[in-house]
């Protein structure tokens, strides 16, 4: 009996931990497309000073290799297509345990440009952002290589076809993906 209930508890143990990284993937999924209906939404700006052209702001979602256990829901106030300090409009955390353990933007030839938490070293980027204008809910992707790839206007270094973000706890792993016509998905595994 000991045995049997040992084995029982450790296996509702691994189903619990599966299941919250599935709740977290679907929760970062949810902040992506919670900006983008800001995005194509007319949602007045609480961020900086009001002015006659607030509601026309773009929104997005801003990861960084700083942090793994958290990431930025933003309003792009000054228009610049990607995160600057200020412009949070709410930053979520990830519960101890969890941690975004990869974020990646698909080059529009096919290579991909990624932040690994377990190997910086080999990380191309340090920082990815998933934004939203209007009117179209299409996705616009930025990273550090091309941070201008977002901004009216701007001739980008590279341009990115879609991204994803992967979650991690212990040797489970979810990911949140995002395409260029504005699709969002969540998988088991990144790539």
């Amino acid at each position: 009996m000991l045995i049997l209930t040992s084995i029982f508890l450790l296996r509702q143990q691994r189903f619990n931990s599966s299941t919250l990284l599935r709740s977290l993937a679907y929760s970062v999924a949810l902040s992506v497309r919670q900006a983008q209906v800001y995005g194509t939404s007319i949602r007045e700006s609480s961020v900086g000073a009001f002015d006659t052209n607030a509601s026309a702001r773009a929104y997005g979602v801003y990861f960084t290799s700083g942090s793994s256990n958290s990431y930025i829901l933003f309003a792009d106030t000054n228009s610049d297509g990607q995160y600057t300090v200020g412009e949070s409009v709410q930053a979520f955390s990830i519960s101890s345990g969890y941690s975004i353990s990869k974020f990646c933007a698909t080059i529009s030839g096919g290579a991909e440009r990624c932040y690994i938490a377990d190997d910086p070293g080999n990380s191309t980027i340090t920082n990815f952002t998933v934004i939203f204008k209007r009117p179209n809910p299409d996705s616009c992707f930025a990273t550090s290589v091309s941070a201008n790839a977002c901004q009216t206007g701007a001739t980008p270094s590279e341009t990115y076809a879609s991204g994803y973000v992967q979650l991690k706890s212990g040797t489970d792993t979810r990911s949140v993906s995002m395409t260029l016509s504005g699709q969002i998905s969540v998988g088991a595994q990144g790539s």
